[in-house]
């Protein structure tokens, strides 16, 4: 446990209806008690409405402590809800820091959570993905991960290698006894069955990693294919101008909708031909680098003139056959931006392309540190087959312990104090 007591701000900056103030230490019930006027009644997670004495300014508060363990961080911890103005809000952190507090680093309460064994860093990884989460999917997502449904799985695979590792130190350790070859027999399952286990966690990354920072969506096409009329038709509303002459478009428009829980950032691209117009022509390139980078592009084809226009991406291409109210023929999607008719496939078509699946709970990486370390220590437990095969017990034993070293920097049973430092200091101040 940590000697010295924090505080900071937990709710958001800025003028509100109310401002959580946060102290966490082996002080923070003093500092509080001498500056909070009914301290005699507060009680464990019970709040207590009173006056609060910043010294320069006094505010009616509502305060409740949490006595260790049982509190986020493991230490004792209070709360101060008050007004939400920034002035009261710096007057009770002066107050509390001249009463022996400081100020909070980045992630510090988080960090503390997890030294004190309340969390693993896997789920407290995910609470900074809670905070930051800016759709229904990445939130569901998230609060599983906070609630150690990776933690679980993770450490599911670490003890069963664990175990592993144990049996194969005592073959290498004490030889006369003979148990190198049941060790090789009864090992490989174990290794398959873990190995199977972390592709598992690894194919969850494509659709996770979406859930989590969205879908980039790009239009692309000729002019007047109706881009700019499916981009207003997928959002349900009027966003970008529609006309009917070619190249209204002259730059890149983005706007978000959410489908299923999931965030769709769409991007209306100028269209692609040969032009003098310097501005147009500019518009016609952010349009090619914009694909380049997007997750899917929808190739809108004019059914009245269908002509397809080639695309250079990393991403999927889904050619949209558009204006089938004024034209027949097409392939399998098919929409008119005009009318709206079609337009609920293609979202649907968009979102299976995307995801593959619906979300439904439970373990899935979200986190490229976590994706890269899973990689890791499945290809260690590939080494570690062959080495079985070949009866290499001391190739194996390093291999295994190879893929633990990598699991345990998912949930932080080795993490280092770099690792630690630089992960905790991408959370907020006050979490």
């Amino acid at each position: 446990m940590r000697s010295d007591t924090i505080t900071a701000l937990s709710s958001a900056a800025g003028r509100g209806a109310v401002a959580v103030v946060r102290m966490s230490g082996p002080d923070a019930v003093r500092i509080l008690s001498e500056c909070f006027s009914r301290a005699d009644r507060l009680e464990h997670a019970h709040m207590v409405l009173g006056t609060l004495d910043a010294g320069v300014l006094r505010d009616r508060v509502l305060a409740v402590k949490f006595l260790a363990p049982d509190s986020y961080t493991g230490e004792d911890v209070c709360e101060v809800h008050c007004h939400g103005s920034p002035e009261i809000v710096d007057a009770i952190l002066r107050r509390f820091i001249s009463l022996g507090a400081r100020q909070a680093e980045p992630g510090e309460f988080t960090r503390r959570a997890f030294e004190a064994g309340k969390m693993g860093l896997d789920e407290a990884e995910a609470v900074s993905d809670l905070i930051g989460a800016q759709s229904a999917a990445a939130v569901n997502a998230a609060y599983d991960g906070m609630r150690g449904a990776l933690h679980r799985e993770v450490s599911g695979i670490y003890d069963r290698l664990t175990e592993l590792a144990g049996e194969m130190t005592a073959a290498l350790d004490y030889p006369e006894e003979d148990v190198e070859a049941r060790t090789s027999e009864e090992a490989l399952p174990v290794v398959r069955g873990c190995m199977k286990d972390l592709r598992a966690l690894a194919d969850s990354y494509g659709a996770g990693e979406k859930i989590r920072g969205g879908v980039r969506v790009v239009i692309v096409g000729l002019p007047n294919a109706g881009k700019s009329s499916l981009l207003n038709s997928l959002l349900g509303r009027d966003r970008a101008i529609v006309t009917a002459n070619a190249g209204t478009t002259r730059d890149t428009i983005e706007e978000s909708y959410e489908y299923k829980g999931v965030s769709f950032t769409l991007v209306d691209t100028a269209g692609v031909r040969e032009t003098s117009d310097e501005a147009e022509a500019a518009g016609v390139e952010r349009s090619a680098l914009a694909a380049k980078t997007a997750h899917i592009v929808l190739r809108v084809i004019d059914l009245s003139a269908p002509v397809a226009l080639p695309v250079e991406t990393n991403g999927t291409v889904i050619d949209v056959y558009n204006k089938t109210d004024i034209a027949e023929g097409g392939g399998e999607t098919r929409v008119s931006a005009l009318t709206g008719r079609g337009v609920r496939e293609l979202k649907e078509r968009i979102y299976s392309t995307a995801l593959g699946k619906a979300y439904t709970g439970g373990a899935m990486l979200t986190n490229a540190r976590h994706y890269s370390l899973v990689l890791e220590a499945t290809e260690e437990l590939e080494h570690a087959e062959e080495a079985f095969a070949a009866d290499a017990i001391d190739l194996a034993s390093a291999a295994v312990n190879g893929a633990l070293v990598a699991l345990g920097g998912i949930t932080g049973a080795n993490a280092t104090e770099d690792i630690l430092d630089d992960i905790f200091s991408r959370f907020c101040v006050g979490k």
